[in-house]
């Protein structure tokens, strides 16, 4: 069995994350996908006014028809800040583990708790936004060769990215801005009924 990991903030999951997670799903051949908002990010700052819970309850309406994609809460069950190295073990009995991380996160991985006990639990996945010419790109590969040499598996997707972040769609929405393009129509509407990021 083959069972991909997709954790993160999701404030608000957009067509981007959707188009990521079913690239994963395929290009890797995954029995199921199990797709996990964080309770409290690690490694970046969320408005002080977050409800975890009704961001799970957003990721769940966008993946609402995809079978093979399971949403989960087994990090907000969970107090304090949400760590990967405490939820991959919850997955253990699933066969084989990967986790999709884009490169930002990639390129502090090794700032991230214990992550050398996460090589050895699943191989990472990159969703690769820069272009094979970006500065960024020679970083990307050095820490992937360093990290390949402590053990890690690491593969790309070949889909291209979705150029948009949530960080830029809180602020278009916050401005009024029209994020139809960038949102499914149940997450707009979702976010239009809470009054999110205004």
């Amino acid at each position: 069995m083959r069972t991909g990991i997709f954790g993160g903030t999701f404030s608000p999951i957009h067509n981007g994350h959707i188009k990521a997670a079913k690239a994963f799903l395929s290009e890797l051949s995954l029995d199921v996908l199990y797709v996990i908002p964080d309770r409290i990010p690690p490694h970046k700052q969320i408005s002080g006014n977050d409800d975890p819970w009704l961001r799970l309850e957003m990721v769940k309406k966008a993946f609402e028809d995809e079978e093979k994609i399971v949403v989960t809460d087994v990090e907000l069950r969970r107090e304090g800040k949400s760590y990967t190295v405490e939820t991959l073990p919850e997955f253990t009995g699933n066969g084989e583990l990967f986790m999709l991380i884009g490169t930002d996160m990639f390129l502090s991985f090794d700032r991230w708790y214990r992550f050398r006990d996460i090589f050895a639990m699943c191989s990472l996945v990159l969703m690769v936004r820069e272009s094979r010419e970006s500065s960024l790109r020679a970083e990307i590969d050095a820490k992937k060769a360093i990290y390949e040499s402590m053990g890690a598996k690491i593969y790309e997707l070949t889909a291209e990215p979705f150029p948009i972040s949530s960080t830029e769609l809180r602020a278009k929405i916050a401005a009024g801005e029209d994020t139809g393009e960038y949102l499914p129509e149940c997450v707009r509407r979702f976010i239009d009924e809470k009054g999110l990021y205004r």
